[in-house]
């Protein structure tokens, strides 16, 4: 299985970056679905942009977009050494090294760039338990998995005993980390504001900040506006304080400010914003 993702991602990351840029080009000529739900997304996001702004952003978006599947078929068939190589520099580490691990850690992600990309520098630092949702063929689904499972890291699926094992790893003092920006199962969220619309959100990681003290922290991928370098940057640090709870709109508010760092190195291709308070079907039609 890593032989065949090699074999999708021959180049290094500048030069596969290039043959990216290309299928964008015959994405936007298609006018495949990439293109139609991220324009969609940001036109919901950025409202008081201007018109040609915003297609400007959906362009770049839907390109930063591809790249990002790239890096992740790069990741699931590279060495560490090549991997660590691939990030440039790690902004606000201090963040993560200096905070009190007594009640564990939540470190709190969304999907800007190669999640699996991101994962990988994190359990190079040290364990970290996540969970995921499974990929419905099997043998593509173990071998992601297999390769998310670093040392001792451990990743569990998006159901029940995922979640008690995040509650467990805290209560150990351990190392959790989720990408908290999609839409959760069926009683598993609230309804919570998110670029201006009240959209279903997970309450997992505030229920788990609530109920362990665990502080939550920030981090997410981005690359350099000018360089396209990939760098990791650890935003916001968030202790337990009582009386001052921190809460789904709180968590929505600092994932939308990793977006904003460089809105185009989000992935506007998932259909964030289907599961409304107020219902709209014809959002995504």
């Amino acid at each position: 299985m890593r032989t065949f993702f090699y074999l999708l991602s021959p180049f290094g990351l500048r030069l596969g970056y290039v043959f990216c840029d290309l299928i964008a080009l015959i994405v936007f000529y298609l006018n495949t679905e990439i293109v139609k739900i991220s324009s969609i997304n940001i036109n919901i996001a950025y409202p008081s942009k201007d018109e040609e702004d915003r297609k400007a952003l959906v362009k770049r978006s839907v390109k930063q977009s591809i790249r990002s599947y790239y890096e992740t078929l790069f990741c699931l068939s590279r060495n560490q050494t090549e991997l660590n190589k691939s990030i440039f520099k790690v902004e606000n580490r201090y963040l993560y090294t200096q905070t009190n691990r007594d009640f564990g850690l939540i470190l709190l992600s969304a999907h800007n760039r190669s999640v699996d990309l991101l994962l990988n520098q994190l359990t190079n630092q040290e364990d970290v338990t996540a969970i995921f949702k499974p990929i419905k063929i099997k043998a593509l689904n173990k071998f992601i998995r297999k390769s998310r499972q670093k040392s001792g890291s451990k990743v569990f699926e998006t159901n029940l005993t995922g979640v008690k094992e995040l509650f467990s790893a805290l209560k150990r003092g351990e190392t959790i980390a989720m990408a908290a920006d999609q839409v959760p199962a069926k009683k598993m969220g609230v309804y919570e504001d998110f670029f201006g619309r009240r959209v279903y959100t997970t309450n997992l990681i505030p229920s788990l900040h609530s109920k362990t003290k665990a502080p939550v922290v920030s981090v997410a991928m981005h690359s350099d506006i000018y360089t396209n370098q990939l760098y990791i940057r650890y935003g916001t640090k968030l202790t337990h304080k009582e009386g001052s709870p921190y809460d789904a709109k709180l968590m929505n508010k600092e994932i939308e400010k990793i977006i904003n760092i460089n809105p185009e190195d989000y992935n506007w291709e998932y259909k964030r914003f289907k599961n409304q308070e107020v219902e709209d079907k014809t959002i995504y039609k």
